[in-house]
């Protein structure tokens, strides 16, 4: 059952922890359209040939920026009002300038009349280093070393959502296809809120 007004679903994690596969699922099952972050970044990466294990370039996360600038305005401007978006971010929780990204996704879904759901994905590191590796991961040109993966996963913070429509849930041993069903379940929950029954002495 999806939900009965547009949405902004906004899956944040470290990476390796299943934010594309899960957000895949999503849009699946809900009819989403899916702007996954490498989606974006892709368009610049795939001038540059990463291997996923050498530093980027410097200048490369600008010339990021204005591909991600122009998917947002024709968001804002363009698509059609009825649909609904699954967005996909790896914020860091030491840099507080990230919070800006979530403010922006958060004013796109006013200007929508969308409802904006942030979904904090987390899992334990050695599951993390498993999927980190995957053939997959590489073919969409996304980070693959399992050393800087496990960095990442232990010692940088993770990114807490300020949003009263925040989910938060641990993926380690559940399946993406379960994990996009709770995510839609709490959507629904937080559309119709359980009635709670009358209390009495």
């Amino acid at each position: 059952m999806t939900a009965r007004t547009p949405t902004i679903y906004h899956l944040i994690g470290k990476p390796g922890v299943g934010k594309y596969t899960v957000g895949s699922e999503l849009v699946r099952l809900t009819g989403a359209r899916f702007v996954d972050s490498h989606s974006i970044a892709n368009v610049i990466f795939n001038l540059i040939d990463p291997d996923g294990l050498t530093p980027l370039p410097d200048g490369i996360w600008s010339r990021v920026g204005q591909v991600r600038a122009a998917v947002l305005d024709t968001i804002i401007h363009l698509s059609p009002p009825h649909l609904s978006f699954v967005f996909t971010n790896y914020l860091r929780g030491e840099d507080a300038s990230e919070d800006a990204i979530l403010e922006e996704l958060v004013a796109i879904a006013q200007t929508r009349k969308s409802t904006y759901v942030p979904v904090l994905l987390s899992c334990k590191t050695a599951e993390l280093v498993a999927r980190i590796v995957s053939e997959d991961r590489r073919a969409r040109m996304k980070l693959i070393d399992p050393i800087e993966g496990a960095r990442l996963n232990d010692h940088v913070p993770q990114f807490e959502p300020n949003h009263p429509n925040t989910l938060r849930l641990d993926v380690t041993h559940i399946p993406p296809a379960e994990t996009a069903q709770a995510i839609i379940d709490w959507r629904e929950q937080l559309e119709n809120p359980p009635v709670k029954s009358a209390q009495f002495p």
